[in-house]
């Protein structure tokens, strides 16, 4: 389980400090696909952020399976850091690296800084992943050889290299078409049923949401505005925004 406990974060600026999340409390379950929607700038790419601490919250903890996580460095960093993979909009692949050799870099990182396997299991196990997201035949291959929805499923391959329990996912489908993100999905619901990793996914999409996530929280300006079911947050709105993105998909008012 992961547990956000009133969770803020400032970050100066020039003209003065700016709150991008305001006393935020989440808890997300072991082995469920937990949206986080809300439109550009709501602060859902930084609340994810603080879930492996690449942003430090400002006040609050971030608790793990039990563990307080928030004031971990060095090595338990890194070591918290390896069971928690990430996807981003921006696939990021080593256009100069065969794609086994992107699926592969995780290992090597974590290879040189907390142990890994050799050299040859994690040959194997790349195999294996990209066996696991329909790509065992590009093994081979280059990034620019791929289109961009099979470099997004080398990048979730990649992701799972280190075997984490968590992969989290911030907008992973938004530069992809609507065919290729249904595709990328059903890979993401597969990987959370087959493999029981915890999943969470931020997007603006409703779509998406509604494809994959049993829960949501949705987010304005730094803070939760609702949160619960999916069906019970879509069914029936309580927020403004939330009735906003409701009407934008429907093409019609929300009351």
């Amino acid at each position: 389980m992961i547990e956000l406990n009133h969770i803020s974060k400032v970050f100066p600026t020039r003209s003065g400090d700016f709150t991008a999340l305001d006393d935020i409390s989440l808890s997300i379950e072991s082995g469920e696909v937990f949206g986080i929607i809300g439109e550009s700038g709501a602060g859902k790419s930084t609340l994810v952020r603080c879930i492996n601490l690449l942003e430090r919250p400002t006040s609050g903890s971030v608790v793990i399976d039990g563990r307080d996580v928030t004031g971990l460095a060095g090595r338990e960093l890194r070591e918290l850091r390896s069971g928690i993979g990430m996807i981003f909009q921006n696939i990021s692949l080593f256009q100069q690296r065969s794609v086994i050799d992107n699926v592969r870099f995780p290992a090597t990182l974590k290879a040189s800084s907390i142990g890994s396997g050799s050299a040859a299991e994690q040959a194997s196990r790349a195999r294996e992943l990209l066996g696991v997201v329909g790509l065992a035949e590009k093994a081979d291959a280059f990034p620019n050889q791929l289109s961009g929805g099979q470099q997004q499923r080398v990048a979730i391959a990649r992701a799972l290299m280190t075997s984490p329990s968590v992969l989290l996912c911030d907008e992973a489908t938004s530069a992809l078409d609507t065919l290729t993100t249904g595709s990328v999905l059903d890979l993401l619901a597969r990987i959370n049923r087959e493999l029981g990793v915890t999943i969470v996914l931020i997007t603006h999409s409703l779509f998406v949401a509604r494809k994959v996530c049993g829960r949501v929280a949705v987010m304005e300006a730094g803070h939760v505005v609702e949160q619960g079911s999916l069906q019970d947050v879509f069914d029936h709105p309580r927020a403004d925004v939330t009735k906003a993105l409701l009407g934008i998909e429907t093409g019609k008012e929300v009351a």
